[in-house]
């Protein structure tokens, strides 16, 4: 070995043994290996609850007397619905009291004179012919009920038309105001106030009627062209109107009146419509 290599050795040791010393080169641990091995991933599925819906959501109240008056509620609160029905009424009909005494004539529901002196019984009659036409139909005298006024004597006219009758009265009972009855062929009747007056209303319109007809004058006249629908329904008038005597007797539900000229009675029922019925029998 050359000199040279061989210190260089020596240096070399002499270095590591320096270093030695100086705790450089203490020897090292010995490192354990730690082996990772992959764990397979666990899936966690969890099942979700189904809430079920409050059908009442009761408030929360705090302490105090709110929490005691809560405490004290029934845990189940169920509301009670009362559907009252409302009655439907049927009005009765009565007969107007009368003071017992004069009783002659029963009315609508009445069944003959009352001898002890019973209240609901007419406190007069109908008389002269009135009364044997009110006492042969006890339909009638039903329709009619009691007379509500004495029977009048009146000035009367009537004009006969294509479909029905006119009838004048110089007053309806004792009201001192003077009528007009309209009775149509089809037993229906109307009654208009007279407001005809000489020198302010015009006596005719001057309407040419069909051959052999004639127009109404005067109150008929005014009436038949006025009043809606009386022309229409009555026609022209088959003959010139005619005056005489008659009689009236009011009733609560209708009129008798009594016509010399033609002889007959005639009955208006009121009602809507009226009715009325003629019969041959004078006052």
């Amino acid at each position: 070995m050359s000199k040279r290599r061989f210190a260089f050795i020596t240096i070399l040791g002499l270095g590591s043994l320096l270093l030695q010393s100086c705790g450089f080169l203490s020897p090292q641990p010995t490192l354990t290996p730690i082996y990772v091995t992959p764990t397979p991933r666990i899936e966690v599925v969890t099942a979700t609850p189904t809430l079920a819906a409050s059908p009442v959501i009761a408030p929360t109240f705090g302490s105090g007397e709110l929490a005691t008056q809560q405490a004290n509620l029934p845990a189940t609160i169920t509301a009670t619905i009362i559907i009252t029905m409302t009655p439907t009424f049927t009005p009765s009909p009565t007969d107007t009291p009368v003071t017992p005494g004069g009783v002659i004539i029963a009315p609508v529901g009445g069944v003959g004179v009352d001898t002890a002196g019973v209240s609901g019984f007419c406190q007069s009659a109908p008389t002269g012919g009135f009364a044997a036409a009110y006492s042969s139909n006890a339909a009638l005298a039903g329709q009619l009920s009691c007379p509500i006024d004495a029977a009048t004597g009146i000035i009367a006219a009537y004009q006969t038309f294509e479909q029905g009758l006119m009838v004048w009265v110089s007053q309806v009972g004792t009201s001192g105001q003077p009528g007009i009855y309209v009775f149509y062929n089809n037993n229906t009747y109307q009654r208009f106030a007279d407001t005809w007056r000489d020198g302010i209303d015009q006596t005719s319109s001057g309407a040419v009627a069909p051959e052999g007809l004639l127009e109404p004058i005067r109150g008929f006249g005014k009436v038949w062209r006025e009043s809606g629908g009386v022309r229409d329904r009555l026609g022209w008038a088959t003959r010139s109107e005619s005056g005489g005597n008659g009689t009236i007797q009011v009733f609560e539900r209708g009129e008798m009146v009594y016509v010399q000229g033609t002889g007959q009675t005639y009955i208006a029922v009121a009602g809507t419509p009226g009715t009325w019925s003629a019969v041959s029998i004078p006052y």
